[in-house]
């Protein structure tokens, strides 16, 4: 697939797909003024978070996830205040990635790994497998310290 605007129409209808099997529920934004795709809503407590919808085809070893978006106009990086999850469709794989802002605030991108390291390095690896599902450790355990 080589059309760019094909494969965010594709990554925003496998990542849409794969909240609702989930039991999440969506909203999709109206027009381009915001810096999101999708507005996911836990059925708990109706908390709304804002989704980045990437698409990518990774290598089989490695997922890229883009944390800019990058067009012929404007390059920018997204921030936590603007974006709380960006979620890649991988086409390889055929799996959605949910990485959440507390892991790549401020960066180009990241890296997961879904084959090991050809160097045996194991320390600082993200592994996909953590990432496919919406939800994060480090956040959850950071609402615990808030919340005696």
């Amino acid at each position: 697939m080589g059309i760019t605007t094909d494969k965010g129409l594709l990554g925003e209808a496998e990542v849409i797909a794969d909240l609702t099997r989930r039991g999440l529920g969506i909203a999709l934004p109206m027009g381009h003024a915001v810096p999101f795709d999708i507005v996911l809503i836990r059925s708990h407590g109706g908390l709304l978070e804002r989704v980045q919808v990437k698409y990518t085809t990774s290598s089989g070893r490695t997922v890229h996830v883009r944390c800019t978006s990058k067009s012929a106009w404007v390059a920018y990086r997204y921030t936590k205040n603007q974006v709380d999850w960006i979620a890649t469709y991988d086409s390889t794989t055929d799996a959605v990635y949910y990485v959440h802002s507390c892991h790549w605030d401020g960066m180009e991108s990241l890296v997961l790994r879904l084959a090991p390291t050809a160097n045996g390095q194991r320390l600082g690896v993200r592994w996909a497998s953590e990432f496919l599902s919406p939800t994060c450790s480090i956040c959850e355990s950071r609402r615990g310290e808030s919340n005696p």
